[in-house]
């Protein structure tokens, strides 16, 4: 019997443990603010409570604006004003530069997504220098076909900068999954679970004399 109630005081623990938080994602689009538009050289987007903003800015110095682009599947993402294709995409002479969001303040992870095609690539960095790419740290090369890329965790205070490494890309979208403090039910379940692991360590103790 003791080694029963050991382990249901284990499984409780448990539960308890993983009632305290809960994992949240939220999607960006680059189309909160609107769809084929100039958005000027920066741009806040706000989603399920996060806030991200972008700033668009020339390689060489100087800014330029943001473009939300929405021509259906893979032809819609952030991109600027200044591709000399005229097709409103990233391209290697400018960069989009996102704040990493500190409100609410959280562990987070972030996936950005990127609209990629054969021929094309995306770079992505990490700094906490804003407005330039000189002295960025490379996170990764995107060049497979609409392919994304992991931010990795740890300190995550600054900047993530998106350029094409190759002809002209966009910036699809971003997922944000944090692990947030839960309230209301789950709060009270965390409360009876301890409350139960208390009584099964009360029984243990009273067999145990």
């Amino acid at each position: 019997m003791k080694h029963k109630l050991t382990t249901i005081i284990m499984a409780l623990a448990a539960i308890g443990a993983g009632l305290a938080t809960q994992a949240k994602a939220v999607n960006f689009t680059f189309q909160e603010n609107g769809s084929n538009i100039d958005l000027g050289p920066t741009s806040t987007f706000t989603s399920g409570g996060f806030s991200l903003t972008a700033s668009g800015f020339l390689t060489a110095g100087g800014t330029t604006n943001l473009f939300a682009k929405d021509l259906g599947g893979t032809e819609t993402g952030l991109g600027t004003v200044s591709d000399p294709s005229g097709q409103h995409e990233i391209v290697t002479t400018n960069f989009v530069q996102l704040t990493l969001p500190t409100a609410p303040p959280s562990n987070f992870s972030m996936v950005l997504l990127t609209s990629v095609q054969t021929g094309e690539s995306a770079q992505v960095f990490f700094t906490t220098t804003p407005g330039t790419l000189a002295g960025a740290t490379l996170i990764g090369t995107v060049s497979n076909v609409n392919g994304s890329i992991s931010i990795p965790a740890g300190d995550q205070t600054g900047f993530i900068d998106i350029t094409a490494g190759a002809a002209n890309v966009l910036l699809a979208g971003a997922q944000i999954t944090t692990s947030v403090p839960d309230g209301g039910s789950t709060v009270a379940l965390l409360g009876v679970a301890l409350t139960a692991v208390e009584g099964v360590r009360r029984i243990l103790r009273a067999r145990a004399k």
